[in-house]
C-alpha cells in the first residue's frame, strides 16, 4: 500500500518545512503550498486524506475550506485547520463549513501523531 497523502497549505515555510518533515518520518507522503493559490489544484490531483490548512492565507482558509467541501472530487478529505488565533467563533464557523479539527498554533509536538493515525485510518477506508 502506498503511503497516505496530506497536503499542508500555510503562509509560513517553516511550519510546512517542520509539518512535512515529521509527517515524512511518519510515513506520510506531503505535497504543499506556500501561497495558498494552488490548494485545490494539488487537492484534486493528490485527493490527500488531510489537509492541513491555515485560516490566514493570502486566499481566506474559510473560503478554501468551503471550496473543498463542495467540491465532488476533494469533499472527503479530512480538513484540519490551522490557526494562529483561539477564536471561538472562527472555530464555529469552520466546523460549520466542514472542518474537521481546529488546531492552535503553536501547535502541540503531538499534532504530526494525529495526523498520521488519521490520515492512515482514512487511506484503509478509502482502499
Amino acid at each position: 500500500m502506498t503511503p497516505p497523502v496530506i497536503l499542508i497549505s500555510d503562509d509560513e515555510p517553516l511550519i510546512v518545512s517542520a509539518l512535512a518533515r515529521e509527517a515524512r518520518r511518519s510515513g506520510l507522503t506531503c505535497v504543499s503550498d506556500t501561497t495558498s493559490e494552488r490548494v485545490l489544484e494539488l487537492a484534486r490531483q493528490h485527493h490527500p486524506a488531510v489537509i492541513i490548512l491555515d485560516i490566514n492565507q493570502h486566499q481566506d482558509g474559510r473560503d478554501l475550506l468551503a471550496q473543498l467541501k463542495q467540491d465532488p472530487l476533494t469533499r472527503d478529505c479530512k480538513v484540519i485547520i490551522l490557526s494562529g488565533v483561539e477564536d471561538q467563533f472562527t472555530r464555529h464557523v469552520c466546523f460549520e463549513l466542514g472542518a474537521d479539527d481546529y488546531e492552535v498554533k503553536p501547535f502541540d509536538p503531538t499534532f504530526i501523531t494525529r495526523i498520521a493515525r488519521l490520515a492512515t485510518s482514512v487511506a484503509h477506508a478509502r482502499s
